[in-house]
């Protein structure tokens, strides 16, 4: 008894919120979900049985209970239906099929079949992905820059670290077993061993559309974990790349990040949409005063820096696991 109670105070099922979410993981359903209607949905089917003989009766989907395992779904005429992919491609080629007599198919399948510029996008329908690999390297040629002792290679009794905080979730592995409060506290004790009390600068996910969008569809690979929400104490059994992959869950994992590290002294700022302008803004007014230590992989970040820097100022470096700038 003593264990489920444990168990229920941090996932209080009487807390007043009507969303509709398990109680054990924290995952919150969508809107046709209606899996709490199943009762009443089980006696509207019952209902709908009787004096009907059995080899004419149909249970239609409409009429049956949606639940979270259902994946994908169309509107039509505003209605959401349930669709089986496969078996409507296999309706689509019978219903071509029956046309046109003259309809060759081996010869239809030899064009592209694509309503977007193949030119321009990557499969599937996302936008090609630059080279910024030789950016990066045109712009240390064009620098001249060259690695010597004079180079920051560490933190300064006159430095400090600017972080980027997009980066920094993509460092730390998660355990299935782990609590989220383990997962930041994980967070918090590589931060500290690596880079004492930097200035952590986090992106914002609540905002709609960014230029950033592309970015995480390719790196979730379209898989996207449902909404989920949780509480420090609450073991996380989803993937890392399915919980991140929600903008709802990682923005909320952000906020709960940034007070775990702004209660042991580090300095957090949160972005209302793309980070990469705050970091260098950040790292620009670090400059006055400090040398600043930016600390990210995206290449984005160094081309921002180089623009916004100001050569009254002290030097910028930009370090990644690999090379410094």
């Amino acid at each position: 008894m003593r264990s489920l109670l444990n168990y229920l105070l941090s996932r209080n099922p009487f807390a007043g919120d009507e969303t509709l979410c398990s109680i054990s993981t924290g995952a919150m359903a969508d809107q046709p979900v209606d899996s709490d209607r199943a009762k009443e949905v089980g006696h509207t089917i019952l209902k709908s049985m009787r004096n009907a003989a059995v080899k004419d009766y149909t249970f239609k989907k409409k009429d049956q209970v949606v639940t979270m395992g259902v994946k994908v779904s169309a509107k039509v005429d505003g209605e959401t239906l349930q669709v089986d992919p496969q078996l409507l491609f296999q309706r689509l080629l019978t219903v071509a099929n029956g046309l046109s007599d003259d309809l060759d198919f081996p010869s239809v399948f030899k064009y592209e079949l694509s309503c977007t510029p193949a030119a321009l996008l990557d499969p599937p329908c996302l936008l090609g992905e630059a080279d910024k690999a030789k950016l990066v390297d045109a712009l240390v040629v064009l620098s001249a820059f060259k690695e010597s002792k004079q180079n920051v290679a560490g933190k300064t009794i006159d430095s400090e670290y600017v972080l980027d905080g997009g980066s920094l979730l993509h460092r730390i592995s998660w355990g299935r077993s782990d609590t989220y409060a383990s997962i930041g506290q994980t967070y918090l004790e590589y931060v500290k061993r690596m880079h004492g009390k930097p200035r952590i600068v986090f992106d914002g996910y609540n905002n709609g559309p960014s230029t950033k969008d592309t970015t995480h569809l390719r790196r979730s690979c379209g898989v996207v974990g449902p909404t989920i929400k949780f509480n420090p104490e609450m073991v996380c059994n989803a993937r890392k790349e399915h919980f991140l992959g929600n903008p709802k869950n990682k923005q909320a994992f952000v906020q709960y990040l940034g007070d775990v590290l702004m209660k042991d002294g580090c300095q957090v700022l949160h972005a209302e949409g793309d980070a990469d302008t705050l970091i260098a803004n950040t790292a620009v007014t670090c400059a006055v005063n400090v040398t600043p230590l930016v600390i990210g992989e995206d290449t984005d970040l160094l081309v921002l820096l180089l623009h916004h820097a100001d050569l009254r100022s002290r030097p910028l470096f930009k370090k990644s696991e690999l090379k410094t700038m």
